[in-house]
Parts: structure tokens; C-alpha cells; sequence
């Protein structure tokens, strides 16, 4: 026996560490893809509850300065959880998804994907800790105001860019893990399913733009730590680079669940798997060219203009292409299976993505744009689509998971299955309302962001105000059997021994 052998501890750092990441870290493809959804989710509940409460707020037209703070605290939070965390956790999420899906594919790195995790979450918490009332657009001057902040001042407001830029780190350093390991442990060399094409697709994209946001936040951060000065305009350009992508990182991603999926419960093959392939790269390169049309307003050259226009329209065309492909899949189908759940939670997001995207195709159109600029309007388009095709497809995705992982031993029971498809319609029903409510006081001019208002558009928020509070009951009905069915599993695992680690 050498030296080495006689003097080895009985425990060691190296030793526990390994013991403890086993048994809390997630050790699969699966699992790893559950923990960003279901965080996901959570966050969504987060956000969600504090969208309920400044809509109570906004019941009262005269509201004054003293609310102000509550109010915009809510709406930054509802805001920063919804673009720097719930939309990249869903994203990578369905990434890792689909890698399960696809034979041969899976993650190798999950410790470190397990810490980032972890790492992302307090961010966020860091970021918010300090009660930013910046909604969730952080362009200066405001977002460098002292005044913007409830409970951080002086040098101390750099915490939350700093937060923020530790979330974002995270999440770009797990994309990128995501598509290497995906890249790596595939087996078939030859065409990859739909669906791990578009979710890897547009996880790859959060590698490509979130440095953007990082390098805004980090010249924030100097700002204010070492007063460098931080041009608004540069900033604003920066932001924009990644603040419009980010909202298609799930969309598009759910597009691939969506063509490998509704062919399945339409009984018959997808319409044209060629147009689906081609799309993709429609919809990559012109998400990423189009964030301009975000400052219509500014006094921007004309070729400017005319580009980003176009750029859009054609952007728009790619989304047409694949309604017309799922379109035609389910019309040519003799029956749809709406029975199952999952089926329906598809239909639902293509239908509400389409009722969604029409009204938008007036807002790049330089002579249209700004009747409707920084109005409820463009409040209601934007949120008609994150509560169909990215909250509702999610659920399709989440659900599949949640059968694939706890289904054999927990099973949803009928009143299970009954309670997530009335939260489904509850929700679709519900939230179509609070949109349109939005877009129609919007082009009647109600401005966004203000707490006081007309009182003539006092009905508008009251319409909104209780269908959003409707449609939170159907998230809860949704939620409940999902949490029944995950405590089920856990107590079969963790006391009966019947499921394997």
C-alpha cells in the first residue's frame, strides 16, 4: 500500500461535492430540459401575479404620483422576468426537449448547466432586489436614474446590470453548451427531425444576440461604477439588437414542435416538410435585421426605413409559410384529435398566433406606425402573441414532457385531463379578449405605461382587468394536476423506491 493510499481521507471536498451534485443536480437529457421549463413556469406565475395586481391599480383613471412607485415596480417586474429569463429558460428548454426527441442526441455537461442554472436565477433576483421602475426597456437616461430605483442608490444601482449581465452570461453560456453537446452526441449523421432543427436553430440564436444586452449592460455598469459615458443612441441600437429577437426565440422554437406534432394528431404527413426546412432560414437571418422597426418615430434616413420595412414584410411572410403549411396539414386531414391535450394545446397557439400576427402588419408601415406607436395597441399584439403561441405551444411541449417523465407512474387521471383542457380554453378565451380589449382602446389612443388615463377608457381596463384575472384561473387549473402529478412521482421515488434516480 503506498503513502498515498494510507493517508487518504475518509471524506474529501472533491468526494462530497460529487455525492451532492448526483443527488440534487439533474443527471439527464430530460430532467435538465424539465428544470428549465418548470422554472419557466414558475417565473410565469411571478410575472403573472404581478401583471394581475397593477391591473387593479389601473382600475382607478386618477390615480396620482403616490402609487406610481407600486405600479411601475410591478411592471418592471412583470417585464424583466418575461424577456431576460422566462423566454431563454422556455427556449433552451425546448431545445434540450427536442435533443431528448431525437435518437442519439443528449446533454454530457450537466453539472455545469446545473450551476448556471442556479446562477441565472439569482441574478435575476439580484437585478430585481433593488425595485427598478424601468419596465423592461433599460435605455437611458432612465435606466441610469437614481430616482428609478425603490431600494438600491448611490454606486449600489450598478447591482442590478450586474444581476442582469450574471443571468445573461448564464443563459448564453448554456445555449451554447445545449447546441455543442447536441452537436456532438448525435448519432445520425444525415438530416436532423423538424423539431431539434428549429429548437437548436433558435437556441443558437440567444448565442448570437444576447451579447449584445451584455455589452450594454456592462457599459451601464461602468457608467455608473466609472462614469463612463454612455451615448443613448448607441445604447438604444445595442438593446434593440438582441430586445427584438429575443421575442422569437420561442415562437420559432415552438414552430419545430409544432411541424413535428400537428401532423401526428392530424393523422396524415405535414403539407411540405421542404417549405418547412427552407423557412428556417427566412426566419433566422430577417429576425435578426428587422430590430429597427422599433424606432419608426426616430428620425431615421429613408433607406433606413424602406429596408426595414421590407425586411419585416418578408419576415412575416416566413411566419405566412408555415400557418400555410400547418394550415393546410390540418385541412387536408380528415379529423383533427382534439381529445388529447397535447393536440389541442398546438391548435390553440397556431390559431392564436394568427389572430395575433394580423394586426401587426400595420405597425412596420412608416405612414401607420405612429397612430399606433407606444400605445395598448402594440400592448395587445405583442401579448397576444406570448399568451398563445409561446405560453399555450409551451404547454403542448411541457405537457409531452411532464407524460415522458413522470407519466408511466403518476398518470394524469380523467378529472386531471378534464381540468388542463378547461385551463387551456379558459386561457385562449380569456387572454383573446384582454388583447383585443388592449388594441382597440390602443387605436382609440390610450398610451401605455401611464397610470392615469381618460375616464372614457375606464371600461377598456375593466374589460382587461377581469379576463386577465379569468385567465389566471385557467393557468391554475392547468398548474394544479401538473404539481398533483410531479408530488405523486416524487413520493413514489423518494418512499415507495418504484422509480429509478
Amino acid at each position: 500500500m503506498s503513502i498515498k493510499d494510507s493517508i487518504r481521507l475518509p471524506w474529501s471536498p472533491a468526494i462530497k461535492l460529487q455525492q451532492l451534485t448526483g443527488k440534487y443536480f439533474s443527471q439527464t437529457t430530460l430532467g435538465t430540459s424539465i428544470l428549465f421549463t418548470a422554472a419557466g413556469l414558475v417565473w410565469l406565475a411571478v410575472m403573472g401575479l404581478a401583471a394581475l395586481f397593477f391591473r387593479l391599480i389601473l382600475l382607478n383613471p386618477y390615480n396620482t404620483e403616490a402609487i406610481a412607485p407600486i405600479y411601475y415596480s410591478l411592471l418592471t417586474l412583470h417585464g424583466y422576468v418575461a424577456m431576460y429569463i422566462l423566454v431563454p429558460f422556455l427556449t433552451i428548454g425546448i431545445g434540450m426537449y427536442a435533443m431528448y426527441k431525437e435518437e442519439g442526441m443528449e446533454l454530457t455537461h450537466f453539472n455545469l448547466v446545473n450551476v448556471l442554472f442556479w446562477l441565472a436565477n439569482l441574478g435575476m433576483v439580484i437585478a430585481l432586489a433593488g425595485g427598478p421602475m424601468t419596465s423592461w426597456y433599460i435605455t437611458p437616461p432612465l435606466g441610469l436614474l437614481q430616482t428609478t430605483f425603490n431600494f438600491y442608490s448611490g454606486p449600489a444601482i450598478a447591482l442590478t446590470y450586474i444581476g442582469l449581465f450574471i443571468t445573461e452570461a448564464c443563459i448564453t453560456a448554456v445555449a451554447g453548451i445545449t447546441v455543442f453537446d447536441g452537436i456532438r452526441t448525435r448519432r445520425n449523421k444525415g438530416k436532423l427531425s423538424i423539431f431539434p432543427t428549429y429548437a437548436l436553430t433558435f437556441t443558437a440564436m440567444i448565442v448570437f444576440t444576447t451579447p449584445f444586452l451584455m455589452a450594454t449592460l456592462m457599459w451601464y455598469t461602468l457608467g455608473i461604477l466609472a462614469h463612463v459615458y454612455v451615448n443613448p443612441t448607441v445604447a438604444f441600437l445595442l438593446f434593440w439588437m438582441w430586445g427584438h429577437p429575443v421575442v422569437y426565440f420561442v415562437p420559432f422554437a415552438v414552430f419545430g414542435a409544432l411541424y413535428a406534432y400537428i401532423p401526428k394528431f392530424a393523422g396524415r404527413k405535414l403539407f411540405s416538410e421542404k417549405w418547412a426546412r427552407w423557412n428556417l432560414f427566412l426566419l433566422f437571418v430577417f429576425t435578426m435585421l428587422v430590430w429597427a422597426h422599433h424606432m419608426l418615430v426616430w428620425p431615421l434616413p429613408v433607406w433606413i426605413r424602406g429596408f426595414v420595412n421590407a425586411s419585416t414584410l418578408l419576415l412575416a411572410a416566413g411566419s405566412g409559410v408555415t400557418v400555410l403549411n400547418l394550415g393546410l396539414t390540418i385541412f387536408l386531414a380528415k379529423r383533427y384529435d382534439f381529445s388529447d391535450i397535447r393536440g389541442l394545446a398546438y391548435f390553440l397557439a397556431l390559431l392564436g398566433f394568427i389572430i395575433a400576427g394580423i394586426p401587426a402588419l400595420i405597425l412596420p408601415e412608416n405612414a401607420l406606425n405612429p397612430i399606433v406607436h407606444n400605445t395598448y395597441y402594440v400592448v395587445g399584439h405583442f401579448h397576444l402573441m406570448i399568451w398563445t403561441i409561446i405560453i399555450l405551444g409551451s404547454m403542448g411541449i411541457i405537457i409531452d414532457q411532464f407524460l415522458n417523465a413522470f407519466g408511466r407512474i403518476a398518470p394524469l387521471s380523467n378529472l386531471s385531463l378534464k381540468s388542463i383542457r378547461a385551463g387551456l380554453l379558459l386561457w385562449f378565451g380569456s387572454f383573446l379578449v384582454v388583447g383585443f380589449a388592449m388594441m382597440a382602446a390602443g387605436y382609440q389612443g390610450l398610451i401605455r405605461r401611464e397610470i392615469a388615463y381618460p375616464v372614457e377608457f375606464l371600461p377598456y381596463m375593466q374589460t382587461m382587468t377581469i379576463f386577465a384575472w379569468l385567465g389566471g384561473i385557467g393557468f391554475v387549473l392547468m398548474a394544479v394536476p401538473a404539481f398533483s402529478m410531479v408530488t405523486r412521482w416524487l413520493v413514489m421515488k423518494y418512499y415507495s423506491g418504484e422509480v429509478e434516480q
